[in-house]
């Protein structure tokens, strides 16, 4: 039997990667597992300096951190709330291979992660985040796409219709 001990939340704090929330919570609270939200600060982001405003690289990865858990928090507060216990974690780096390597160090039992959906183009210059996670993680991963379904599965007419009822 599959026990979900620690599920990992991928943000990188877009609306589209609200879409995890849900699906990890649910499994989550079957489980009663440990949940942790991580959001990767770009690398690239990190690194960029203007002239005349040099910082050295560890002040300005402790900035860069701070920064990004007020708005892991923020964001966490707005679309779960107070009531789940979660652990928010900012890393500084390539947000794959944050995302890999945490799921390794904390010894996981499941990556949830939403997709853009981007396709065509944009894909392929882009790339995947979720794709290449998917793609090199020991640990399973679950991606949800970003937009709910717009019709619900059962409607009511079918049910009434089923029961007799009209």
């Amino acid at each position: 039997m599959v026990y979900l001990k620690k599920i990992l939340i991928t943000t990188d704090l877009s609306e589209h990667s609200a879409a995890a929330f849900e699906h990890a919570f649910s499994l989550g609270l079957l489980y009663a597992s440990k949940m942790f939200v991580l959001h990767v600060v770009e690398e690239a982001h990190a690194r960029f300096r203007l002239p005349g405003h040099e910082e050295d690289v560890q002040q300005q990865s402790t900035r860069l951190e701070a920064e990004g858990l007020v708005k892991l928090n923020q964001f966490v507060l707005s679309h779960v709330g107070t009531e789940r216990k979660i652990h928010p974690i900012v890393r500084i780096g390539i947000p794959e291979r944050e995302i890999l390597s945490f799921a390794e160090e904390e010894g996981l039992d499941l990556v949830v992660m939403a997709t853009h959906g981007w396709t065509g183009l944009k894909h392929i210059v882009l790339g995947s985040v979720a794709e290449k996670v998917v793609r090199h993680s020991s640990v399973p991963v679950l991606t949800v796409k970003p937009k709910p379904m717009q019709e619900p599965v059962v409607r009511r007419e079918d049910v009434e219709s089923e029961l007799h009822l009209k």
